[in-house]
């Protein structure tokens, strides 16, 4: 073996964390809890050879890998689990120089190590679980070693829960210890690398639950084991201590997506190790950390399924700088729909999936906790009127969760006494709602009558009120305004027309979205504003309509242009043209004066693109809005 400055070389990781000062603080803090420990150590000579693999699988049907969210069989609605996991860990043992606290890697002990482990679980009670794992080592290879297969020592290891279900509430607690067989003293032909001498046993405190999509894991344990070395011979080199092994304190923590619906999780999950005794103690050569990035799916509620990624970052023996762990397990869960809060309603239905809560007949609250309620009176804080003041044995039925007044009470001073005002703070006003007492009259539509006589409260009675139904307009099936009763076509739209048997037939115009649109353009001289003949007819069947619909007290007429030309100049233009129309309908179309308005706006309002001529044609053009009529 070959040495530097008086230290033997041996074979350690390479390590990226931090130093000394951080593990010695962690240390100072725990020297009380491992001091019998460490005396003990000291005491005892090394133990030689230990088993290599720090890798431990988690229960067989865990949604994890390395850092344990345990299961209880009415939790997880199996009471058993049984699988394999497949263990691949590259340069897990290699041989380097140590130079004060640096480390430069040699060569490899061991390059490749293939591990089968196979894990059982079984719970009862629905608050322990208890466990075993066998690892079968198929591979330990490098240039110089090839050792044959191999049995591990098998864990044997009991949990139980102390607070809350890990896979339904937020946050659980649990308690455990694994204990290890040492094959060696059993089976002589073990290799040193696959097995302790002496057992050794891990206590464990587990946290862990679900939060919306979050599972979460973390544990703290104590590995407490006989301090051994291991002794390698390799070929050119002198057999020497390549390596220790100890009492040491184990962290794990574990993050994932769940999704317990669609039956996945992917997350990553880390484990820290650091000797707790000995010479390395709480220091980074006597430190390992590990980060898995891991998947798991759940086939048909049967099978678990699982691949999970792994780095060495700061590394003892054992530790490798890649690992890969697929895993299968045979892990029934419950046959029935989820359940994801054990409120006892499924997920499907409850509008709380995440939180327990009560059956209610309402859809939006199903499986939610209670509402609020700050007066404990029955009534939600939310919907309570007097959420301080419990309604009593006599509550007030206008104002929900409160209790009746007192009999003389009148808030609002209208007269009427709270106990039977409906609006009780609000005065009647001049016009009482009858229907409503205390309460003001409104007119929703505004169409000129109350609602509480209006037989159509939410619909204007228009320009042609049902005379038998206060409120209503008259029928009108294809809504051009003239009712049915004075229509000639009462299913094609139309205009109104003097003519009784043209009334409400198709026309030049037509009275929609409160204007009267025009089917044909006005067409004027150019860049004049004296209207051409061929549009004589468009502006007759105007002012037919207006005379046929007295209703109609107020028209504008509109004049638009394009783009082209000057813009104040365009302006001025369809002003003119406005004018120009509204001067015809009423000296040659009869339509009265006082009825009538003009503005021009130019090119401020196009309804096309300028770009085209298409366009600018219908920017160029007149249109007819209805300002003001009877009926609303």
């Amino acid at each position: 073996m070959q040495r530097q400055a008086g230290r033997d070389a041996v074979a350690r990781e390479s390590n990226q964390g931090a130093g000394r000062g951080l593990f010695g603080c962690f240390g100072a803090v725990l020297c009380g809890l491992f001091l019998t420990l460490t005396s003990v150590g000291q005491a005892q000579a090394q133990n030689e050879g230990f088993q290599l693999n720090r890798y431990e699988p988690t229960a067989a049907g865990e949604w994890s890998f390395a850092v344990d969210h345990p299961w209880y069989n009415e939790g997880a609605g199996r009471i058993y689990a049984a699988g394999m996991t497949l263990n691949y860990a590259h340069k897990p043992f290699v041989l380097g120089l140590l130079k004060g606290d640096g480390f430069t890697e040699q060569r490899d002990i061991i390059t490749h190590q293939m591990i089968t482990h196979l894990d059982v679980a079984a719970s009862f009670l629905d608050r322990v679980l208890v466990t075993a794992s066998l690892p079968v080592i198929w591979v330990t290879r490098s240039d110089s070693i090839d050792q044959g297969i191999a049995v591990g020592d098998p864990r044997l290891g009991i949990t139980g829960r102390g607070l809350g279900q890990p896979y339904k509430d937020k946050i659980s607690m649990s308690f455990g210890i694994q204990f290890w067989l040492p094959m060696r003293g059993m089976i002589a032909s073990v290799p040193d690398t696959a097995s302790d001498q002496s057992a050794r046993f891990l206590p464990r405190l587990i946290l862990g639950g679900v939060w919306q999509k979050l599972l979460w894991s973390a544990t703290l344990g104590l590995l407490i084991r006989p301090e051994s070395r291991a002794v390698v011979s390799i070929p050119g080199i002198s057999t020497g201590q390549a390596g220790r092994a100890g009492t040491e304190l184990q962290l794990g923590l574990a993050a994932s997506y769940f999704n317990q619906e669609k039956r996945f999780a992917v997350g990553p999950e880390l484990l820290l190790a650091t000797t707790a005794v000995g010479r390395d103690a709480f220091s980074r050569f006597g430190t390992s950390l590990e980060i898995l990035l891991a998947g798991h799916y759940n086939i048909a509620r049967m099978l678990q399924a699982g691949l999970a990624l792994g780095m060495g970052f700061v590394r003892q023996p054992g530790t490798p700088d890649f690992r890969l762990l697929a895993r299968l397990a045979y892990a029934p869960g419950p046959s029935g729909p989820a359940d994801s809060d054990g409120d006892g309603i499924p997920d499907k239905e409850d509008a709380c999936p995440q939180e327990k809560g009560i059956r209610t007949a309402e859809r939006g609250t199903h499986g939610c906790p209670p509402l609020p309620d700050r007066d404990r009176d029955g009534v939600p804080d939310k919907a309570d009127v007097c959420p301080d003041t419990h309604q009593g044995s006599a509550p007030d039925p206008a104002r929900r969760g409160c209790p009746l007044p007192p009999p003389d009470a009148d808030r609002d001073r209208d007269g009427v006494p709270d106990r039977s005002d409906v609006c009780p703070d609000n005065h009647q006003g001049q016009i009482p709602d009858t229907t409503r007492p205390g309460c003001p009259a409104v007119d929703t539509d505004r169409d000129g009558f109350f609602d509480h006589e209006d037989a159509c409260p939410s619909e204007t009675a228009g320009m042609n009120p049902d005379p038998s139904r206060k409120g209503c307009p008259l029928s009108d099936r294809d809504r051009d305004t003239v009712p049915d009763v004075k229509d000639a076509c009462p299913d094609q739209p139309g205009a109104p027309h003097p003519d009784a048997k043209k009334n409400g037939c198709p026309s030049l115009v037509e009275v929609r979205d409160g204007k009267l649109v025009i089917l044909k353009p006005v067409f004027f001289a150019t860049d004049k504003d004296i209207i051409l003949a061929e549009s004589i007819p468009v502006l007759q069947a105007v002012a037919n309509a207006l005379k046929a619909t007295p209703a109609i007290q107020k028209l504008r007429v509109e004049g638009h242009t394009d783009n082209q030309g000057n813009a104040q100049y365009n302006l001025e233009l369809s002003n003119r043209r406005a004018k120009s129309v509204m001067r015809w309908l009423s000296t040659q179309g009869g339509v009265a004066i006082h009825r009538l308005d003009s503005q021009g706006y130019g090119l401020t309002r196009p309804i096309d693109s300028n770009d085209t001529p298409e366009g600018r044609a219908k920017n160029r053009r007149v249109e007819f809005t209805i300002l003001a009529q009877t009926g609303g």
